[in-house]
């Protein structure tokens, strides 16, 4: 029914709850942190019309990355519009695709709202769709996303290469982390030798 709507965010309350005004008229919407604290004049929201028993409710993305995962996280079993909302405010969507990636329940379960089975049923549902949403991911327009992509498939395959050699996803995730954010030009080799140094450094 709806696509995006663009307009000036006239209200806000504490339930990630906006209110988008287009053509003189007030939408409410649900909306993650990113479009929640849009600055710009007009903003733009790319918006998911979801029925309910008592109510219809609009809700709001800055990007069409972060409403395709909305969208993802919204059919596995137990997870609701407002439970997804509100993990997609406590994380970027790259640490959401790479934990279900690599069956980081932990990572998971740190979300708001997500317990052990929900984590679990999170990575059994989504895991095998998570290779095509990140390779779709690169025909997107929003900005900074190509970056974010490249990083996520480096990330991706030094982790594979990581855990072949006997290391541990988690140790192997926070390492690799450690490692990205001093450095922006590695390839996946010197991405692994460096993690392995700093293995023996920690050993």
């Amino acid at each position: 029914m709806y696509n995006y709507l663009k307009g000036i965010i006239t209200a806000k309350d504490e339930d990630n709850r906006i209110v988008l005004e287009v053509n003189n008229i007030g939408y409410d919407l649900y909306t993650d942190n990113e479009l929640y604290n849009c600055e710009e004049e007009i903003c733009k929201a790319y918006v998911v019309l979801v029925p309910g028993e008592d109510e219809f409710r609009l809700y709001g993305f800055k990007n069409e990355e972060k409403r395709k995962l909305f969208n993802l996280l919204r059919s596995v079993s137990g997870l609701g519009s407002k439970s997804v909302i509100k993990i997609l405010s406590s994380a970027e969507s790259v640490e959401i695709i790479e934990a279900i990636s690599f069956n980081d329940t932990a990572f998971l379960k740190s979300l708001p709202g997500v317990g052990k089975k929900t984590a679990e049923r999170i990575v059994l549902e989504l895991k095998s769709k998570m290779k095509h949403f990140s390779e779709s991911l690169n025909i997107e327009e929003t900005e900074g996303n190509e970056d974010k992509i490249k990083n996520l498939k480096l990330f991706q395959e030094a982790l594979e290469g990581l855990e072949a050699l006997g290391y541990s996803p988690g140790k192997s995730r926070q390492v690799l982390r450690e490692l990205m954010e001093k450095r922006e030009d590695y390839t996946v080799q010197q991405l692994i030798k460096d993690a392995l140094k700093r293995f023996l450094e920690q050993s």
